[in-house]
């Protein structure tokens, strides 16, 4: 199976459309150049426009799980996960995304796509730095 790395050569466009259907009105877009530095370590710009109404005390996720699917040019995201908050209460989120890889052509996925599925720690945040450890899999998807 592939990882991002493999899909993109690590150097990519992301348009992202986020959706909160607990807050309606919530809508975040995000438009992404991410450029590998090395298969470790990857440098991202990331523009943000939108609105956000909901909780602002997110200190994990779960859940999270998406699906590829590709035209051969660009690679398609429907993803979703649970933010977790202090509360212990969580937020229901849902996102489309079109990730277009740069300098690289996108293989061939298999039929149906392939399913994601990652798992975080707990988020650690002191000032302005966020720390968090993930692991992911990916495997085909047999929906």
């Amino acid at each position: 199976m592939f990882n991002l790395f493999d899909l993109t050569g690590g150097n990519y466009k992301v348009l992202r459309t986020v959706k909160y259907p607990k807050f309606g009105r919530s809508q975040l877009d995000f438009d992404a150049e991410v450029r590998a530095v090395n298969e470790d370590e990857w440098s991202t710009v990331i523009r943000i426009e939108g609105r956000y109404d909901g909780p602002t005390d997110v200190v994990g996720v779960e859940g999270y799980e998406v699906v590829w699917t590709s035209d051969g040019e660009t690679l398609f995201e429907d993803g979703k996960a649970k933010l977790i908050l202090s509360s212990g209460k969580s937020v229901e989120t849902e996102w489309q995304s079109q990730i277009t890889p740069t300098g690289q052509a996108m293989p061939e996925l298999p039929e149906g796509g392939e399913l994601v599925r990652v798992s975080y720690s707990g988020f650690e945040i002191e000032d302005n730095i966020m720390r968090y450890v993930w692991e992911g899999t990916v495997e085909q998807n047999r929906k």
